[in-house]
Order: C-alpha cells, then sequence, then structure tokens
C-alpha cells in the first residue's frame, strides 16, 4: 500500500498515551500500575502485543489488508453502539439468545465524519475516501447524521472471528496475570531476604 499522502508524522512528544482511544472511555491511571508490572514488562508486554499483532493481521484480511479501513469500520462500530452496551451490562439484559442486539441496526447512533477524524487523528480526506470505500462494499450506512455500520455486514466469518479473537484474549489476560502474579511472588522474597 502506497504511503498515505495525508499522512502527518507522529511526533512522540505530543502524544498523549493517557488519554483514551474511544469517547467513554477513562484515562490510564499510571498510578494504578502494579509494581510488579516493571518486573515482569518484557514478558507482559510481548504477550499483550502479540495478541494485538496477531488479531489485526487476522481481522485486516478482511478488508483486503487496508488496516485503515478496518480500524474506521471498527470506530464506527463502537461508536455506533456503545450506548446498547455499556461496559458491565448483563448480557441477559441487553442482548438476544443470539449474543447480539435485538433489532440493533435502527438503533445505531450515526457518527460525523468530523468525529472520526478528530478520533482517529487522520486527515478528513482519508476519513471521506476510506468510508466511501467502505460505503461501496455495503459495509457501512450512509444517512443525513452521519455512517453506521451495516449490521448485515457482519457475516459468519466475521462473527467466527471475533468470537475467536475473544477467546485468544482471554488466554492472553491469563498469561498476563499470571507473569504479574509471579511478579509480585519475586518481589515478597526479594522484599522478606532484605529484611532479614
Amino acid at each position: 500500500m502506497p504511503p498515505d499522502p495525508d499522512a502527518k508524522p507522529i511526533e512522540p512528544a505530543a502524544q498523549d498515551f493517557a488519554a483514551p482511544g474511544l469517547p467513554g472511555e477513562t484515562r490510564s491511571d499510571s498510578e494504578a500500575i502494579p509494581t510488579a508490572y516493571a518486573r515482569a514488562f518484557s514478558l507482559a508486554a510481548f504477550t499483550m502485543n502479540r495478541f494485538i499483532v496477531d488479531h489485526v493481521v487476522r481481522a485486516s484480511r478482511h478488508f483486503d489488508n487496508d488496516m485503515e479501513a478496518m480500524i474506521l469500520f471498527g470506530t464506527v462500530a463502537h461508536l455506533n453502539a456503545a450506548h446498547l452496551m455499556p461496559p458491565g451490562a448483563s448480557p441477559t439484559r441487553v442482548l438476544g439468545t443470539d449474543g447480539r442486539v435485538p433489532d440493533a441496526q435502527p438503533q445505531l447512533r450515526p457518527v460525523r465524519i468530523r468525529d472520526l477524524t478528530q478520533i482517529t487523528g487522520r486527515p478528513r480526506e482519508t476519513v471521506r475516501r476510506h468510508l466511501a470505500r467502505l460505503e461501496a462494499q455495503g459495509r457501512v450506512l450512509r444517512g443525513i447524521d452521519g455512517y453506521v455500520i451495516n449490521v448485515a455486514a457482519v457475516d459468519p466469518q466475521m462473527h467466527a472471528l471475533t468470537l475467536d479473537g475473544v477467546r485468544r484474549f482471554m488466554t492472553a489476560a491469563k498469561l498476563i496475570e499470571a507473569t504479574l502474579h509471579d511478579a509480585e511472588q519475586a518481589l515478597a522474597r526479594e522484599r522478606s531476604q532484605g529484611a532479614s
């Protein structure tokens, strides 16, 4: 894929890494990071990054390896449905027996190009171009108030990939938790040896 002519270079000093990626998410709290994390940093980070990279690569195949389009589709989907599935909601309260929001399409909240540009940090023309392509593929629908995903475009293959992604995410989370637990035990042993 050729470089995006609208892309701007990333300046690390200008990045706020604690800022949430999506509206409604919370800032990360560096004070809440356990001391053991520093001890287990490389292993925990490798496990997390392996999961993320694997999932992004596998998911991008559904978008002809156009990762920007995939991320834009996911952002639109999240913003459309965030009000229907608040964090911590009970599945039996918000989902049907098929595991999906009943009659979701008319309940989706449209998102505007302006908002997508601000959230993703991508130039307006880049966002517009990807949305036009996603619309032509039938993945998103355009209305007067903005864009919504086409729920019918979430085919069985994408659904299966997502279910498998959740399984892999849970496995990665357990590995990271075990790594942090092991680091906590090592720190406790070192403290007790230092006290004696």
